[in-house]
Parts: C-alpha cells; sequence; structure tokens
C-alpha cells in the first residue's frame, strides 16, 4: 500500500514536469458561516485551517487539490451540556485563471469527501460523505514568488448520521498565502526539474 501511495504520488509529480506549467502552495484561514440553521443555533460560526496545492494545467487552468480542518464547542439547545464538532472536507477540482499578471481573478469549482465527527454526552457520532465547492478569489503577487489570495467559497454537503438531516456546509470567506512556481509558464521551473530529479532517484532506489 505504501508502495501504491508513492508510485501515485510521483506520477502526480512527473505529470506537472510534462505539462510544465508550475504549480503553487498555499496555507490559508477561513471564516466558515453554516448555512443550516440548527447547525448554527448549536456551534454558529468558526475559523477553519488549511492548505492548497496546485498544479498548472495549461495557462489559464489549474488542477487544485485542499484540506481543511474546522473543530468548535458548542451547546446542545434542550440540555446545555457542551458539544465538540470537527469537519475535514479533503477536495479537489480545477480552477480557471482570468489573467496572468501580478494581480489575479479566478473561479473554480470541485468535489470532497467530507468526514464529520460529533461528540458530546450522548456519544460520539462519525459519518462521511461526498460534497461539493465552488469557489472564487483573487490573488496578488507581492514578493520573490510570494503571493496572497482573498476569497470567497461556498460548500455543500448533507449528512444523516442519526435520524435528522444536516447540512454541514456553508458559506467561508478565506485569506491565504503562498508560493507561486510559475503557474502558467511554458518553460520548466528549476523545482520541477529538481523535484523529477530526486524523484527519479527515489523510484530507481525504492521500487
Amino acid at each position: 500500500m505504501k508502495k501504491l501511495i508513492c508510485v501515485f504520488v510521483f506520477s502526480l509529480v512527473l505529470a506537472g514536469s510534462v505539462w510544465a506549467q508550475g504549480g503553487a502552495l498555499e496555507v490559508r484561514g477561513l471564516y466558515f458561516h453554516p448555512v443550516d440553521k440548527r447547525f448554527q443555533d448549536v456551534y454558529s460560526s468558526g475559523a477553519v485551517f488549511g492548505v492548497e496545492g496546485i498544479l498548472g494545467l495549461g495557462k489559464h487552468v489549474d488542477l487544485w487539490i485542499s484540506g481543511d480542518y474546522f473543530r468548535k464547542k458548542g451547546e446542545l439547545i434542550y440540555s446545555k451540556k457542551e458539544t465538540t464538532v470537527r469537519i475535514i472536507p479533503i477536495a479537489a477540482g480545477l480552477r480557471w485563471r482570468f489573467s496572468q499578471d501580478a494581480y489575479q481573478f479566478y473561479i473554480s469549482a470541485g468535489a470532497g469527501y467530507f468526514l464529520f465527527q460529533e461528540e458530546n454526552i450522548m456519544g460520539t457520532v462519525n459519518a462521511s460523505k461526498i460534497g461539493y465547492l465552488g469557489k472564487a478569489g483573487y490573488s496578488l503577487k507581492i514578493i520573490r514568488g510570494f503571493y496572497l489570495n482573498a476569497h470567497l467559497q461556498y460548500a455543500h454537503c448533507s449528512i444523516q448520521p442519526l435520524e435528522i438531516q444536516t447540512h454541514i456546509g456553508g458559506l467561508s470567506l478565506g485569506i491565504g498565502i503562498g508560493y507561486d512556481f510559475g503557474l502558467g509558464e511554458k518553460e520548466e521551473k528549476w523545482i520541477w526539474r529538481e523535484i523529477r530529479g530526486r524523484g527519479e532517484d527515489w523510484q530507481k532506489n525504492h521500487l
């Protein structure tokens, strides 16, 4: 299993080198506002932290994959006892950039696997479900490949761990900082050549 995972990751790296359209890596924080009324009453809004990797597929098109983490304590409606929720969406999709200037506007869409856990006096509930995401944002290059990013995201995912269906998605306003490895550029960046070379060496020695 470990070798299969390594082969998969290595294949993605090679794909990036073949396309030679660069990539980016970003860390971000978001303010999440749930749309479900029951969820709002128990947990309200809160902070989300995450990371996103981007692989260029063309001059304006990118593949993205992200992982986020939301944890919030709340109060049960009737008993007033403490309850804790954790939501971890792992998502991927496509992004379209409208320019290649120092500032860029983009839109993206994708699907994700949402992991849900709730703990309180009644026990622990675990659930998972496929959901969907859409995002529009604006990024600004600042210095030496670094950029700032602001975006608005909507996620849709409904789960039914017990008898009540709950919508665990909502609106998120996010701010992030990332490093651009040359998205949209045709010439292969040194970082891709270095990663590809190390990946080929690892493959020869371990596979």
